[in-house]
């Protein structure tokens, strides 16, 4: 069984095995280690394994193999290293190799375990087909085993040496660990550079019920699957273990009395991981071009209405000469300095938003006199009434001053009575209370908000499906929600359509 082992890992394996002879010569490489150069097995048998190294390491080669086996200083045998491989193409590529020595029947080879150190998006297509494999090369090599049984003594001391060969591919298995188990589930073999990585001795671990280290939810469906191998079925599932994921195969290696199984367990947590980083990385792109096409959408139409308004209003202004034409001249350039206003408003919403998602905005809390904050706060919101529109204050605090950020809190009710001035024609209602702290109502009786609109209230750019024609950017809020975020205040509001809307500010 032991023979049949090492043939199964040896052509099985996800990772390179190359055996070489002491002079270089390459003796037998599996068909993973030649997929991963790009070769046929017949160009490379023969072959001095430097065919497959770039420069300088190929001129070198021969020398460090001589030196080692001169002075039995280990610079790769034993130790193991990160190198770059040469395909069949002249590409390269980076891969992990682990060389073990070993002698049969008089003869010293080398064993190198390469593990391809590039992040492969086929890699689950190159898995897939594992166990599927492994299993009818165990069953082939299995009845070929019940033959040798029969040969003579010479065959049995190879078998020998063929211990010793599985012995050493299964300690240098790359990023996994190799078990054979028996019908009990308890660990018969073990060996792996994964387990020896996380310091854990196999002897420690031999005899004990492979699921002891399972979850209590993984357990079941681990026992379930594992015994069905006994039964034929192919083992391949995916498991974690505290911060690791595995990759999981098993396959029947006898079904007798003493019936035994072959798991063999792939640590692929840095694949999982690079595959999470990609999709969020491509999640981020997907919604960076979705902000640019809002962006332009919007941008297209908010920024060619007012500058065509400007544009026709300062020819007309232009064409008033007379002193009897005044009036028109005012009223053009009223309209003028309006289109600005709203112009310098997306502008100023636009670096808003910039400034927040740099970090460049702080909170400078300071003693603020209500009187004087909210007239001018009305003051600077004059230009933006329609027809006899008025914010009405109620003021129901006994106290002169609050303690806040002056700008913040501006910018924050300059927002929310921009929206309910543009989306009212009925008056505005600031009420200022203290309920448990200092709250601020911006209220109106305008279009309101319908309760599918309000779940994406605060998206970037998002405007409500019954604004109709009323110019906006979709940014006011999302900035108030930032500044509420950065002063330590928090924001609530109701919304009914065609009844209004309150926006809550509680500092």
């Amino acid at each position: 069984m032991v023979q049949t082992q090492y043939q199964s890992i040896f052509e099985t394996s996800i990772d390179g095995i190359v055996l070489i002879t002491e002079r270089g010569v390459i003796e037998d490489i599996n068909t993973s280690a030649l997929k991963l150069f790009g070769y046929n097995k017949e160009e490379l048998m023969g072959q001095n394994i430097k065919v497959l190294m770039p420069e300088p390491h190929r001129s070198a080669h021969g020398e460090h193999l001589m030196r080692y086996q001169k002075t039995r200083e280990a610079r790769i045998i034993g130790i193991g290293r990160e190198l770059e491989g040469m395909r069949k193409d002249g590409t390269l590529f980076p891969f992990q190799l682990a060389v073990s020595e070993f002698e049969n029947l008089g003869k010293v080879y080398y064993s190198g375990a390469i593990h391809d150190l590039t992040i492969r998006k086929n890699q689950e297509n190159i898995i897939k087909g594992y166990a599927q494999e492994l299993e009818q090369r165990v069953i082939n090599r299995t009845k070929e085993l019940e033959r040798e049984i029969t040969l003579r003594e010479s065959t049995q001391k190879a078998l020998m040496e063929s211990t010793r060969l599985f012995e050493t591919i299964a300690q240098n298995f790359p990023n996994g660990t190799i078990y054979v188990l028996d019908r009990n589930l308890d660990i018969v073999y073990v060996e792996g550079s994964d387990l020896r990585r996380r310091g854990v001795n196999p002897d420690d671990i031999r005899g004990n019920n492979y699921l002891f280290n399972a979850t209590i939810h993984q357990k079941k469906e681990l026992e379930t699957k594992l015994i069905n191998v006994f039964d034929g079925e192919s083992l391949n599932m995916e498991y974690t273990s505290g911060d690791r994921i595995y990759r999981l195969r098993g396959v029947l290696l006898s079904n007798d009395d003493n019936g035994q199984i072959l798991v063999v367990e792939n640590n692929i947590t840095k694949e999982k991981k690079a595959e999470e980083e990609i999709f969020a990385t491509l999640e981020k792109e997907r919604e960076l071009n979705e902000l640019k096409t809002n962006f332009v959408s919007m941008a297209s139409h908010e920024f060619r209405t007012p500058l065509s308004s400007i544009l026709s209003s300062a020819s007309l202004v232009e064409r008033y000469t007379e002193s009897e034409h005044q009036q028109n001249r005012l009223k053009h350039v009223a309209k003028i300095r309006a289109n600005v206003k709203n112009l310098t408003a997306i502008l100023n919403d636009f670096l808003s938003i910039e400034k927040i998602e740099a970090g460049l905005i702080n909170y400078n809390p300071t003693e603020i006199n209500i009187t004087e904050f909210f007239d001018s706060l009305v003051e600077d919101m004059d230009l933006s009434f329609k027809g006899n529109q008025q914010i009405k204050i109620e003021n129901n605090l006994e106290k002169d001053t609050i303690y806040s950020d002056e700008f913040l809190l501006q910018n924050v009710l300059v927002n929310l009575l921009s929206n309910a001035i543009k989306y009212s024609s009925d008056d505005v209602v600031l009420k200022i209370e203290d309920e448990g702290g200092i709250q601020i109502s911006v209220i109106d009786e305008g279009i309101g908000v319908s309760e599918k609109d309000q779940k994406v209230l605060f998206n970037r750019f998002f405007r409500a499906s019954n604004v109709g024609q009323i110019q906006g950017v979709g940014l006011g809020l999302i900035i108030v929600k930032r500044y509420i975020g950065i002063m330590g205040a928090s924001l609530s509001f109701i919304s009914e359509i065609n009844k209004g809307s309150t926006f809550k500010v509680k500092l």
